[in-house]
């Protein structure tokens, strides 16, 4: 007559002890993942912020007819933005008077180390 078992043996201690191994990594490894990934769109959003008052800056300037070739400035968050228009576009070449003015520009995003963050070329108008 047997005895019935009480507790496991040494190979199902080994197997358990496995897979809580295995779980306890890819669990780290995503949270590790997930923070990493969260610091880049955060990242991406102080950068697009800068684009967003880059662009805000330059229209101001424009609708004031300041017309210069390089804008450029700091922003407090340690991001920089410069611009520079490329060419003025002529939409519609006619003996009539243009009432908006456009204008193809290039915009340039700059993290704290002076890294490009972003770039976009786009076309803004004076008004």
């Amino acid at each position: 007559m047997r005895r019935a078992q009480q507790g496991f043996t040494l190979i199902e201690i080994v197997i358990a002890f496995t897979i809580l191994s295995l779980t306890t990594v890819l669990v780290v490894n995503l949270v590790t993942q997930s923070s990493v990934r969260a610091d880049r769109v955060d990242t991406h959003f102080a950068a697009m912020d800068t684009l967003e008052t880059a662009v805000a800056v330059l229209r101001g300037e424009l609708a004031q007819r300041q017309l210069k070739d390089n804008y450029s400035a700091e922003q407090p968050d340690g991001y920089r933005w410069a611009a520079q228009i490329l060419e003025h576009v002529n939409p519609a070449a006619s003996d009539k008077r243009q009432y908006l003015n456009l204008y193809r520009v290039r915009f340039e995003v700059f993290d704290d180390n002076d890294h490009p963050t972003l770039e976009l070329v786009t076309i803004v108008a004076d008004r």
